[in-house]
């Protein structure tokens, strides 16, 4: 017997879901992660590896999680047992969903202190603009900031807070308007940045840096890398883009929708490595510094750089907007399922924002009192603090593990004609391609990831 469905309301347009989904998809790890991770890995040619895997593994993935939202039509644990009941399977479908509701709470806890620091780093550059700041200084407020856990705690919670006001109130007035005013912001705030950096720093450089085919290195771990950077850079795999899937009207062209949406998400992860990188190389400064780029290395250059107090806070703007824009979808599944259990909005979107926060003092501690705490370390987890097992859990098994499970499901468990209606979409050659994709491609490439996070060392 299906469960009984409660009426969703739809995003008002096309545009609306468009945007709001591609926001979602675009976050933290577009500004920084990719550039980083492309340039170190080869460039250019590890570019064209990472396109293939973002056209034949992550966008699959994308449009199978949008597909089930469409066709459940609910939170995404109720979806899949509602799709499994007309399926007439046995398996329990609903389970990886609550993992992946899991793996949501588990990103926000971590996401809210990143965007905590930034949103504190671009108040600090409007009143202070780094103008003058030695290096030394500026490793020195890091530092500080690091270990002051109250402070952490309050732009945590602000950050929190502000996800939680918009998702308390309904679609319309709440994601929908966040998202469709937020993703054009971040775009016009990246191409500003863009431009400054052709004009102040090497832009030249960087482009060898992020197209160059001078260092690639085919390896299987640069192959698994461009995979796993295509998947997670679209932020598939813990139901919060399925969740989506559910407002999405009818209306919808869902494969040109996605089309949109991944080349939205590829164009600003291009765009903030044409940001970051012109100003890094200008400095003289070295590219591989990793996340530190964001906190340490960045401010540094805008202490010395012509304007850069104003380009500072552009860019702690940018980087607030593509995590408020993230954690809106991460928080919305499981507002949605309470919605389900007979909770009010407000009360599921605040009481889960609580238990994100809690949370959040894992990673806290992990930069102060807990830095040289590991946790697992007698499990061979040595070196991994409290953060690190949180990041590394979900993005090395839970997201995998769902987003594989999704491609099995669509490609496997529904009858393809099914899938056919619910697009719609006839039997062409992109659906004969996406649904091969589905069945095999994705499956092989994700277990090979998995089982390389495990096994790879």
């Amino acid at each position: 017997m299906a469960i009984t469905r409660k009426e969703l309301p739809n995003f008002t347009s096309r545009m609306a879901f468009i945007l709001v989904t591609a926001g979602a998809a675009v976050g933290l790890g577009n500004v920084w992660g990719f550039p980083y991770v492309a340039g170190k890995n080869g460039g250019g040619g590890f570019m064209l590896i990472y396109l293939l895997a973002l056209a034949f593994v992550a966008t699959p993935v994308l449009m199978a999680e949008l597909l089930l939202g469409r066709m459940g039509r609910a939170s995404p644990p109720t979806a899949l047992k509602n799709l499994q009941i007309e399926a007439g399977r046995k398996e329990p479908w609903p389970v990886i969903m609550w993992v992946g509701l899991m793996g949501t709470i588990l990103i926000l806890s971590f996401y809210m202190v990143i965007a905590g620091q930034a949103i504190f780093y671009g108040f600090e550059a409007m009143t202070e603009s780094f103008h003058g700041w030695t290096p030394e200084d500026i490793i020195a407020f890091d530092a500080a900031y690091k270990s002051d856990i109250l402070l952490m705690a309050f732009w945590s919670a602000v950050f929190v807070g502000l996800t939680a006001l918009i998702v308390s109130s309904n679609i319309t007035t709440g994601i929908e308007l966040a998202g469709k005013w937020l993703t054009p912001i971040l775009f016009v705030l990246l191409v500003i940045i863009v431009i400054y950096a052709g004009i102040y720093g090497d832009m030249p450089a960087a482009l060898n840096f992020l197209f160059g085919f001078d260092h690639l290195v085919l390896t299987p771990g640069v192959l698994l890398e461009a995979v796993g950077q295509a998947f997670f850079t679209i932020s598939v795999g813990v139901g919060a883009i399925m969740m989506y899937g559910a407002y999405m009207g009818n209306n919808v062209n869902l494969p040109k929708a996605v089309m949109w949406i991944v080349l939205m998400d590829l164009g600003v992860a291009i765009l903030a490595g044409l940001a970051i990188f012109p100003l890094v190389f200008g400095e003289g400064v070295d590219a591989s510094a990793g996340p530190g780029l964001i906190f340490i290395t960045l401010p540094i250059i805008f202490a010395k750089i012509t304007g850069g107090g104003v380009v500072a806070v552009l860019f702690f703007m940018l980087l607030a907007f593509a995590a408020i824009t993230s954690s809106i979808s991460l928080l919305s599944p499981t507002v949605a399922r309470l919605e389900e259990a007979g909770w009010k909005r407000p009360h599921a979107a605040w009481a889960m924002s609580f238990a994100a926060f809690v949370l959040s003092f894992l990673t806290i501690f992990s930069f102060n009192i807990w830095s040289d705490y590991y946790p697992l370390a007698v499990l061979g987890f040595d070196g991994l603090t409290a953060f690190a097992l949180v990041r590394e859990g979900v993005s090395n098994v839970i997201l995998p593990v769902v987003g594989v499970t999704c491609a099995l499901i669509v490609g496997w468990g529904i009858k393809k004609e099914r899938v056919k209606a619910a697009l719609p979409m006839q039997e062409t050659v992109l659906f004969k391609v996406w649904y091969f994709c589905l069945r095999y491609i994705v499956p092989i490439a994700i277990s090979a990831l998995f089982l390389n996070a495990i096994f790879g060392g």
